[in-house]
């Protein structure tokens, strides 16, 4: 696996294509949970529709029911994988709301994860690789540092 890919779909290849079918639906809920999709957000959806070759709708006309769509989440490791995905889905336009975060915390007790240090060792998580991306980020687009090592 590439790591482009891992950093589009990371640990959904572990799912079964049900399962990554519900997830997107999730996903989707997800981003419109404060009533506005994002443009960070609809790239994440379109990335991770394309990386499993799902169909997209951003716009359901009536949306499936959260407890419907985490009933296809049964096992410990895919309940991890989806709220994982859904903390990474709110992270997408730089920060993390409320509603977003309710979202995933109301997802988790539906899943029967009552512990919320798992949540908040999810969001350490993938906030630890966005802070690892973003360093990177700024390394490959900064010479300054190469300078002080050639003076």
């Amino acid at each position: 696996m590439r790591l482009h890919q891992f950093a589009v779909s990371g640990f959904a290849y572990k799912l079964t294509q049900t399962q990554r079918e519900a997830l997107l639906q999730l996903l989707v809920q997800m981003a419109g949970v404060d009533y506005e999709i994002s443009v960070e957000e609809e790239a994440f959806l379109v990335e991770w529709a394309t990386e499993w070759q799902l169909p997209l709708d951003i716009t359901p006309e009536s949306p499936v029911d959260d407890a419907t769509l985490l009933a296809h989440f049964q096992d410990f490791s895919a309940k991890i994988i989806a709220l994982q995905e859904m903390v990474k889905l709110g992270y997408q336009d730089g920060h993390f709301g409320d509603e977003e975060r309710a979202k995933v915390q109301a997802a988790s007790l539906r899943l029967g994860i009552h512990n919320p240090q798992v949540v908040g060792d999810i969001n350490r998580w993938v906030r630890k690789w966005y802070d690892w991306h973003y360093a990177g980020e700024q390394m490959l687009a900064n010479e300054s540092w190469t300078m002080v090592a050639n003076d």
